[in-house]
């Protein structure tokens, strides 16, 4: 990928643009196998890692707003506001004329953009969300509600230039932090989610819902984790027990099948931090009998789940929730823990409750997906009794250092 933002010094957030691809990959690769070759059962190889585009990828912009409400400039949050950014090569077809619409209707609103140094202004950040249908949603961040009478006010004018922006809201965020959004969210025109095909399924994103930043290489994550699961359940039917039964439960008898094994229950599988629900609504597909139960603390990302298990007739249940409270409490209820648990939890990794609760609940079989390595290292010296059987490597944000990884874990013998 060539960016003229990048050959000019302007942006240098893609940090390895400048070096080949294969060598950012295999570098990449080989930093998260070495990390977690101490946590790899015996004679087990890594898969071949998961790739997807190295331009036009990203499901979601982030715009910092700098300059005028005349002259407005457009450009990544944390960096010095000097350069217009909206033609980032990263960012998917109709991204840049949705941001360049953006800019029209700030000029045409007089909606100041807010200045970090003297903390005066209004507008913060611009937010599209685009799915791979070529729609978007998109999001004003503002410091307050001042500029919302002239925003509605020229909005139909962006709405009728750019028609597949199916929706647009405000986020109000007051605060002079970091943090690109804050907690109040205004609809101002249309749709309240955004449907984004990823891999198998639909998923409905919402404004404060997080959203994978590459759907292709989130569209194989989720696949990948299916094919495993799917892998489990196979090993289930033959064996006539839940996975986990030989560990913390004698398996419920039923009638025999063929070859004399006798028929299981449904497995039961757990998707803790389930997000908009990619990981189970894969699962659940892929294995209708299954009982699939996503949680997930964002009731946002929650709601979207819901629509899209609705939405395509998938049987999976999601709930607004603390995933670790809500694991331990569930797994001693009357039908113990899972046959399966996933985990996508954030950078920080899952909490050392979880990991406690996983070392020791008998669960066989996880399958965690990380977006940090490190913290996953972390996790894992945590859970000894969890060894890693399959791995890959995950692409997801090509030309920077940041490496992600998904690992199937099986309970070793006689723990």
């Amino acid at each position: 990928m060539r960016c003229h933002h990048f050959e000019s010094g302007e942006c240098r957030s893609c940090t390895l643009l400048d070096l080949p691809r294969p060598r950012q990959i295999s570098e990449a690769r080989d930093r998260v196998e070495e990390l977690l070759d101490p946590y790899l059962a015996a004679g087990v190889p890594w898969g071949e890692p998961i790739l997807g585009p190295d331009g036009g990828f990203r499901a979601r912009g982030k715009m910092a707003v700098g300059g005028t409400a005349q002259e407005p400039i457009l450009g990544l949050p944390g960096q010095k506001l000097g350069a217009d950014l909206c033609d980032c090569p990263l960012y998917p077809d109709g991204v840049e004329e949705v941001l360049e619409g953006a800019k029209a209707l700030i000029r045409r609103a007089q909606v100041p953009p807010y200045d970090v140094a003297r903390r005066r202004g209004e507008l913060k950040n611009v937010l599209v969300t685009t799915s791979p249908d070529g729609e978007h949603l998109l999001r004003l961040v503002l410091r307050s509600e001042r500029a919302l009478g002239r925003i509605r006010e020229h909005l139909p004018a962006l709405l009728a230039a750019h028609p597949s922006v199916i929706g647009v809201s405000a986020n109000i965020h007051p605060e002079h932090t970091t943090r690109v959004e804050g907690e109040q969210e205004i609809p101002l025109a249309g749709a309240s989610s955004i449907a984004v095909r990823t891999g198998d399924v639909t998923l409905f994103a919402r404004p404060r819902s997080f959203l994978q930043t590459n759907t292709e290489v989130a569209g194989s994550l989720y696949r990948q984790a299916a094919s495993w699961i799917g892998e489990i359940a196979a090993e289930h039917v033959t064996s006539g027990a839940s996975p986990s039964a030989a560990v913390t439960r004698v398996a419920t008898p039923g009638a025999t099948v063929g070859g004399g094994a006798r028929a299981a229950p449904a497995p039961r599988l757990w998707d803790l931090y389930c997000g908009l629900g990619g990981f189970a609504l894969h699962a659940a597909r892929a294995l209708p009998t299954a009982r699939v139960t996503g949680v997930e603390v964002s009731t946002d990302a929650i709601d979207g789940a819901r629509e899209a298990a609705a939405d395509q007739r998938i049987e999976a249940t999601f709930l607004a929730a603390d995933a670790t409270g809500w694991a331990i409490r569930e797994a001693a209820g009357p039908e113990g823990p899972p046959d399966v648990v996933i985990v996508n939890p954030p950078r920080r990794g899952i909490d050392g409750e979880l990991a406690e609760w996983l070392e020791t609940s008998g669960v066989r079989d996880v399958v965690y997906s990380s977006c940090n390595p490190e913290t996953l290292a972390t996790d894992l010296a945590m859970m000894p009794s969890l060894r890693i059987v399959a791995g890959r490597f995950v692409d997801m944000f090509p030309h920077t250092a940041h490496a992600e990884v998904i690992v199937r874990l099986r309970r070793t013998a006689g723990a």
